[in-house]
């Protein structure tokens, strides 16, 4: 099985959006055609089956937000008839033409006039002023009507200038958008409105082995997941919430989905001031930043000797340097308070110099320290987070897409969905370690050379093709030892979320020494962040050439 059989429809097709929506509904139909119900899989063929202009109409509801319509806002000229699109879909189970409502919602659907035509209906005795505001109307009204029936629209307001539509499938779209995305935060629209031929994608095999969801109720307890999120986020009380969170599943990649929704929710038990439901979500979570928000709780609850066997415990566990810091000021503060002998190694001394230059009428920091310092011999370039992360994706393409489960979901990734999940190390390892030993044995700049050869433009979120030149390339593969590009791919395996970015500004290469340096700008008025610290230290500790450049301006002096 592939997942590479999408083909992308110009936007110059007033219908590509519709011919997009479909590919994807074949394509679940085919990949996940037994994680489906056979009404699911019917309701999904009946409508491959309608006419165009129903078919446009119901992807052009999905596509929208909610699952309540106004017909007289569903005008588009591709459904000359809507009366009889409507018809077919309602026929097809696909839409509900009598939906129920509460006052509340149908007052939702309503302008500002029109509720104070539905507020004289309802309450004949009153008088309300044209120039009555939205809000008091609707207050009027549900004060008047408490109870939360519902009823259709025609029951509301027999006179009401308009209908209502309700998505019946809206529940069995989400599914499909979740087996698609692998996610449900990205929208149809996102997908279906894209011009997916402007972007090249690696093809990536999907094995029954690789396929994401295996059964059903993977799929069922994502889902779930989702709506604990969205509870939440709602205000539903956490404590009531936590009743409902499932069991541990033999799923990694969906696990680690229960043990960040465990932090989310011992976040917000936190936010609320309970302290001990919060503990206890963070000790059930995994997730290493739940491990740290725990004994930040434990230190204002335990012996601060307890704590720091904990902290240190913890340390050794979590290799992630961000996660360190902070586990690190736990360790002091309770070896503190009591009276442990503890120390933290002292950090490296980053080297630094100081320049005063002109100041630019525009353009950035960078681009004035890479005028001042270039010459015949040295050449400068801004490259940022973008050298290094590249280099790296170019060597390690094959791990990058690989068909590991829980990766890949469909022909348009630009790369693994489980990029910055902590198991991507582990289930790579084979691949990970062909991408070392071609560092080792000194076979890696062909590899990278010809890979940027062959891969250029294809779409992958470690890189921005424009900044690797084949000139840049070549010369830093000439002159950055292995061992400096093994220190700085290690570091990334780290953490690739955090430590894609924080990487020095500029990188010199000299044409007479064959050396590099890299150099970090700080402009008048910037400093070192965290992230930039843990690079620079990082690096100094495998001796590279790394520095930061404090730039300030000669005063009263510019050029243009």
């Amino acid at each position: 099985m592939k997942i590479d059989a999408l083909t992308s429809t110009p936007l110059d097709d007033p219908l590509y959006y519709l011919r997009n929506a479909e590919q994807v509904v074949r394509l679940c139909l085919s990949q996940y055609d037994d994680l489906l119900l056979q009404n699911e899989v019917q309701a999904l063929e009946r409508l491959l089956s309608l006419d165009l202009p129903a078919r446009a109409l119901l992807i052009r509801m999905v596509m929208r937000k909610g699952t309540l319509f106004r017909t007289d806002a569903l005008r588009y000229d591709e459904v000359p008839d809507l009366g009889g699109a409507i018809e077919a879909l309602a026929l097809s189970g696909l839409v509900e033409t009598q939906p129920k409502l509460s006052l509340e919602v149908l007052c939702q659907l309503s302008r500002r006039d029109e509720c104070r035509a539905l507020a004289q209906q309802l309450l004949p005795d009153a008088t309300f002023a044209a120039s009555s505001r939205k809000t008091d109307l609707v207050t009027t009204l549900l004060n008047a009507f408490p109870d939360t029936q519902l009823q259709t629209v025609e029951n509301w307001w027999p006179q009401a200038p308009f209908k209502v539509l309700e998505l019946s499938c809206s529940d069995l779209f989400d599914r499909l958008r979740l087996m698609f995305f692998g996610n449900l935060y990205q929208s149809w629209s996102e997908f279906v409105l894209t011009e997916l031929g402007l972007q090249q994608f690696e093809p990536v095999p999907l094995t029954d082995e690789s396929r994401p969801f295996q059964n059903r109720a993977e799929v069922d307890l994502y889902l779930q997941l989702h709506q604990l999120q969205q509870q939440a986020a709602e205000g539903e009380p956490i404590e009531v919430l936590c009743d409902s969170l499932p069991p541990e599943i033999d799923c990694d990649w969906i696990d680690y989905r229960r043990q960040k929704v465990l932090f989310q929710l011992g976040r917000e038990a936190e936010r609320q001031q309970q302290t001990d439901l919060a503990l206890n979500l963070y000790l059930q979570s995994q997730h290493r930043e739940a491990q740290l928000r725990a004994l930040r709780i434990q230190e204002k609850l335990e012996p601060p000797e307890q704590v720091f066997q904990w902290a240190c415990e913890a340390y050794v566990r979590i290799p992630q340097p961000e996660i360190r810091v902070g586990l690190q000021r736990i360790q002091q503060r309770c070896a503190r308070k009591a009276k442990l002998d503890f120390a933290v190694s002292e950090a490296l001394s980053i080297p630094t110099e100081s320049v005063v230059l002109p100041k630019p009428a525009q353009g950035r920091v960078e681009q004035a320290v890479i005028a001042s310092l270039s010459d015949s011999d040295t050449a400068l370039f801004h490259v940022e987070n973008r050298l290094f992360t590249g280099l790296f994706a170019l060597l390690f393409w094959p791990a990058l897409f690989a068909p590991v489960r829980g990766a890949f979901f469909n022909p348009f990734q630009s790369g693994p969905a489980d990029l910055y999940r902590p198991g991507f190390n582990e289930s790579r390892a084979e691949w990970l370690d062909e991408g070392f030993e071609k560092l080792q044995s000194g076979t890696y700049p062909q590899t990278i050379l010809q890979r940027l050869d062959q891969k250029r433009g294809i779409s992958c979120s470690l890189i921005h093709w424009p900044s690797l030149t084949p000139d840049l390339v070549e010369n830093a593969l000439a002159m950055i030892p292995a061992a400096h590009l093994e220190t700085v791919f290690r570091h990334l395996l780290l953490d690739l979320r955090h430590h894609r970015r924080g990487l020095p500004d500029l990188i010199a290469l000299s044409r007479n020494t064959g050396q590099y340096r890299l150099i970090e700008v700080k402009g008048p008025g910037d400093r070192l962040q965290d992230h930039q610290r843990l690079w620079l230290q990082a690096m100094l500790q495998h001796e590279m050439p790394v520095s930061v450049l404090n730039v300030s301006w000669h005063e009263h002096e510019s050029v243009s």
